[in-house]
């Protein structure tokens, strides 16, 4: 009798739902996308599929920016932030750049004058290198110092009190071209540790496809 209650029991329980991933900012580390084959977007990105890795997040007063670090296959590595509110969104595609190639793209004067609170600065890329598809002529300073925390978590599914002023604090610093399509991110934390990432904003439909991790 247990070992046919025990067999009735297996037949009649239910599997729990597979994962349904409707939209980038239901992504989980494991979970994978796949980009458009686009060709505005740059190769680096056109038709490749990427794994989230991990998962952070940068808050902004009362405002917190949740970051998808991907890999693709070439173990390229890139981050991925959907701004905006629903119906307006885009997806940022940002990749962190060396001391050695910001030294290359810009001037030294012109990059300086990016920290002076007196007035905007402007920003002239110098040389294209092998990175065509990230960079504008031109970028125009929107951000002069704006204090940030950086957290090594996804904080997601926490109240901004539960976290908030605890993570890494950093100073923002952010240029855009004139059609907003590209920018310079810059975060200065303590000790003078920067870092620049150039920014390709793109409508989130060039991202064509997501599925959960197995």
């Amino acid at each position: 009798m247990k070992s046919f209650i025990k067999g009735l029991w297996s037949r009649t329980k239910t599997e729990p739902e597979a994962r349904v991933l409707d939209h980038p900012r239901t992504l989980q580390t494991g979970d994978f996308l796949q980009m458009s084959d686009s060709y505005g977007l740059p190769e680096y990105l056109r038709d490749e599929v990427f794994e989230v890795t991990a998962i952070t997040t940068w808050q902004f007063e009362h405002e917190f920016e949740t970051t998808f670090s991907l890999r693709s296959k070439n173990n390229d590595s890139i981050d991925l932030t959907i701004d905006g509110d629903a119906g307006r969104e885009s997806a940022s595609f940002s990749i962190e750049i060396p001391r050695a190639t910001v030294e290359q793209l810009f001037d030294t004067d012109e990059f300086s004058s990016i920290f002076d609170e007196e007035s905007p600065a402007t920003l002239n890329t110098m040389a294209k290198l092998d990175i065509g598809g990230w960079l504008s002529d031109q970028y125009h300073q929107t951000s002069c110092g704006e204090r940030g925390f950086f957290y090594q978590k996804d904080c997601r599914d926490a109240g901004p009190s539960e976290f908030e002023g605890d993570g890494e604090p950093f100073d923002y610093y952010a240029l855009a071209s004139t059609d907003e399509s590209q920018s310079v991110e810059i975060a200065v934390y303590a000790g003078g540790e920067t870092e620049v990432s150039l920014v390709l904003h793109r409508s989130i439909s060039d991202i064509r496809e997501l599925w959960p991790a197995a």
